[in-house]
């Protein structure tokens, strides 16, 4: 079988949560099958991580994403998140590498590269949703005001009639739980759907000793996705003082790239108090972040905006690390509070639950138990990979 990624983003190296979930897929199908890889990278600096892309397949073809030339209109057709990811010069590679590699599947990763689909022929198309987009966008009218949230209601509009006519396209979908799976094939109205969530490498799962500090507190995510941030600022803003306190001795540690240059353009007066407050380091970018982990009591996930599942929390249970997440933080997963990780939505809520969790070490200790039981039996990357390759042999053994 061979298989053309088509993807917004280059998954090397495997920073965020969906760059680790295309690397996954894309080093393991392509130890039994030929692969391929067209798509964008961000910043030059970026371009020859396409190298180490190469090493797994045989044709790449990369681009660097430019700003959209023309100002956004209120009246458009597409959504913002859609027209900015076209390029007339990565349309014109992904023709002339479908012409020359003659996929079978063309996978198309993010529901923003399937307006692609017409640039290849005899080819199965299968998308990707890593998250849905319309989703993700429908939390945040919530969220604005004024015009701000007449503009936002109708940008998702458009996105949902976009998802739902890529959905109704494609040949198969893979989506990231069953959950999204069920809202998919609502939309879609057809049920060509396979849920592949992400997974951990069995290495992670090993036993390992654990030292954690007392009283410190894990907040990962890569800050350029805006959820991310949002969840980053209600945590600090909402929940800390509630948690400092109840605990004078907290301490929080802040993981992720971006992390200082999103601060400081979206809330540069936070970013501030930050740097300032002697219970918070911004730790950036953590290249070992099992390490990281290793020296959290527990890590928070106050998540709400967004969908799919989160990559973090899986990672954290793997390594053992006891959870506190929002119920939008967990979805996804087959937890129960109390049982994997504990749950809450309410600032003060949270709050409690950070806390309880820093003073009881009986609950850390059945909470890592059974979070790396749950990671085990249900995200296992071996096999997760299995389930995928099986559903892009089943979508080209349909098409042929």
């Amino acid at each position: 079988m061979k298989v053309l990624f088509v993807s917004p983003f280059l998954p090397y190296p495997p920073v965020a949560g969906g760059h680790r979930q295309i690397w996954s897929w894309l080093t393991r199908l392509s130890a039994t099958h030929e692969t391929g890889f067209v798509g964008f990278y961000e910043r030059e600096e970026e371009a020859p991580n396409a190298e180490r892309i190469a090493e797994h397949c045989s044709l790449v073809r990369v681009r660097l994403r430019k700003p959209t030339p023309h100002a956004y209109s209120s009246f458009a057709q597409l959504p913002r998140w859609v027209t900015e990811f076209f390029s007339e010069e990565l349309a014109s590679d992904l023709a002339a590498a479908a012409r020359s590699f003659r996929p079978d599947i063309v996978q198309f990763l993010h529901t923003n590269m399937a307006q692609y689909h017409r640039y290849v022929s005899n080819a199965s198309v299968v998308l990707t949703a890593l998250d849905i987009a319309s989703v993700a966008h429908g939390r945040r009218i919530a969220m604005s005001k004024d015009i701000e949230r007449l503009e936002a209601r109708l940008e998702w509009i458009r996105m949902l009639r976009h998802e739902s006519t890529m959905f109704a396209r494609a040949d198969h979908i893979i989506a990231v739980s069953e959950h999204d799976a069920r809202v998919i094939e609502s939309a879609a109205r057809h049920d060509r759907v396979t849920a592949v969530p992400p997974g951990v490498d069995r290495e992670q799962l090993e036993p390992r000793e654990r030292r954690p500090e007392p009283g410190r507190v894990l907040y990962v995510g890569h800050m350029e996705h805006y959820p991310n941030l949002d969840g980053l600022l209600y945590l600090y803003r909402d929940i800390w003082p509630h948690v400092r306190h109840a605990y004078p001795a907290v301490r929080l540690t802040i993981a992720g790239g971006g992390t200082r240059e999103e601060l400081g353009r979206v809330a540069p007066d936070t970013l501030a108090r930050m740097e300032r407050d002697a219970t918070i380091e911004i730790a950036g970018f953590v290249p070992d972040l099992g390490a990281t982990m290793d020296t959290a009591t527990a890590m928070a996930a106050p998540l709400r905006l967004g969908s799919g599942v989160r990559n973090k929390a899986i990672e954290a249970m793997a390594a053992g690390l006891p959870v506190v997440a929002t119920r939008l933080g967990a979805q996804g997963l087959s937890v129960a509070h109390g049982r994997e990780l504990l749950l809450a939505d309410g600032a003060e809520s949270f709050a409690r639950e950070l806390v309880h969790i820093l003073r009881d070490h009986r609950l850390q200790e059945a909470l890592s138990a059974a979070g790396r039981d749950l990671v085990a039996r249900d995200h296992d990357n071996d096999r997760l990979g299995k389930r995928l390759e099986r559903a892009l042999m089943r979508a080209a053994g349909e098409r042929s």
